[in-house]
């Protein structure tokens, strides 16, 4: 049984149009934020809101793509990924710093 603070979102991948599992999150995502579906992370893209039911229904890209060269909308993958990307921060030490100086990466 679902927690009642949880919301349970339905996403679907972008890239091939494949339904994913349901997944139960603490707060509606945004675009750009992660999320871990079976193991495997993934980037919301668009937010779409189901008609016949309660679902939270969102578009999102997978981290790792495979067969690029197939992706028919490789661009729109490469536009969300860039929402993702901007959200990323690098840190240590709770102060801001560059890739290679950094024990941490944040994504807002």
């Amino acid at each position: 049984m679902s927690d009642m603070n949880k919301i349970v979102i339905k996403p679907f991948n972008v890239i091939d149009h494949i339904d994913l599992p349901l997944v139960e999150v603490d707060k509606d995502p945004e675009e750009g934020d992660p999320v871990e579906i079976n193991e495997e992370m993934y980037y919301v893209c668009e937010k779409k809101y189901g008609q016949n039911d309660d679902l939270h229904k969102i578009g999102v890209i997978p981290l790792v793509v495979r067969n690029p060269a197939k992706v028919l909308n490789i661009k729109d993958y490469i536009n969300c990924l860039s929402i993702a990307h901007r959200r990323v921060q690098f840190t240590k030490d709770k102060e801001i710093c560059d890739l290679d100086n950094c024990d941490e990466m944040i994504i807002s």
